[in-house]
């Protein structure tokens, strides 16, 4: 347990993935950040802890270095007048202003006395990027024409076959996933391939899902992912071996047609972190909308 603005957190562990997902359940949010699956993955990394203010209201914090005070993420749940008076009056005590991270355009909304009181930036880096499940599943007409062909190509080239991930398949999945990590810059490879152990050890306990795509009965490409909400699948991971033409386009055609099996109908893909290749292939897939994230920082 760790102290902060009056309250006790505790940390994000795999024992409270009931409390927690039930009360995603009950107060779906849109950003990426919001399911548990993805806070327990990334805890190592950020150091995730959540308390429950009040019965029905939620507070995450996370730890990033080098920054000595924790930053609240945004309040999930009933968010009463009473209680942002309360965090108002004790974070006007911290020795830093506080700092409130992934916010989404619909809290502010609901909220807008509360973030008057802050400095408000949307992190266009940070925004999630949606998409309509049976654009990604069909990829059809002419803005997918390019695509299609990629997965014309892979198809030629190699004899892939898709199965269900799991558990069992941990190390075959850590060497295409340090294929890709190798290569990131905002997150270090280490990192990456911590949340990625987490992922795929804890897979069944955390209720994720999966496919690896073999060549030759060899990994070389896999996507892992989660149910965000009611209506929205929320793809955690997903590595293809970059030498393999057209694969990127298959695992990711692949995984739209499992999600679409499960009668989803949009997929939150997660965000491009500034990078300018991702942001470019991200947006080559035609994304239906970006849910803004929001960095809070408070007036004093």
């Amino acid at each position: 347990m760790t102290a902060f603005l009056g309250f006790p957190f505790a940390p994000i562990e795999i024992e409270r993935r009931a409390l927690v997902t039930d009360f995603l359940a009950r107060h779906p949010q849109p950003l990426s950040d919001y399911g548990f699956a993805s806070l327990y993955v990334w805890s190592p990394v950020f150091h995730y802890h959540y308390a429950l203010a009040e019965p029905d209201t939620l507070l995450l914090h996370a730890q990033v270095a080098p920054d000595p005070q924790p930053r609240l993420l945004q309040p999930l749940g009933r968010f009463s007048e009473s209680l942002q008076e309360t965090l108002l009056a004790r974070a006007l005590k911290l020795p830093a202003p506080l700092v409130i991270e992934s916010v989404s355009a619909e809290f502010l909304a609901r909220h807008p006395n509360f973030g008057a009181h802050f400095h408000v930036v949307a992190n266009r880096d940070s925004a999630n990027y949606v998409y309509r499940t049976q654009d990604l599943a069909a990829l059809a007409g002419s803005p997918y024409a390019k695509k299609r062909n990629l997965v014309q190509q892979a198809t030629r080239l190699y004899a892939w076959r898709i199965e269900p991930l799991g558990p069992q398949h941990s190390q075959e999945c850590l060497e295409v996933g340090d294929d890709i990590a190798a290569k990131r810059t905002t997150l270090t490879l280490q990192q990456e391939s911590q949340a990625l152990a987490t992922a795929i050890r804890d897979f069944g306990a955390l209720g994720l899902h999966g496919l690896l795509l073999r060549i030759d009965d060899q990994p070389a490409a896999f996507s892992i992912y989660d149910h965000l909400n009611s209506t929205t699948a929320l793809v955690l991971f997903e590595r293809a071996l970059r030498e393999k033409k057209g694969l990127y386009q298959v695992i990711n055609q692949e995984t739209a047609r499992a999600i679409a099996a499960q009668g989803l109908t949009f997929i939150n893909r997660e965000e491009d972190l500034g990078d300018p290749g991702l942001r470019r292939a991200k947006l080559s897939y035609h994304p239906v909308r970006l849910e803004a994230k929001h960095t809070l920082t408070l007036r004093r």
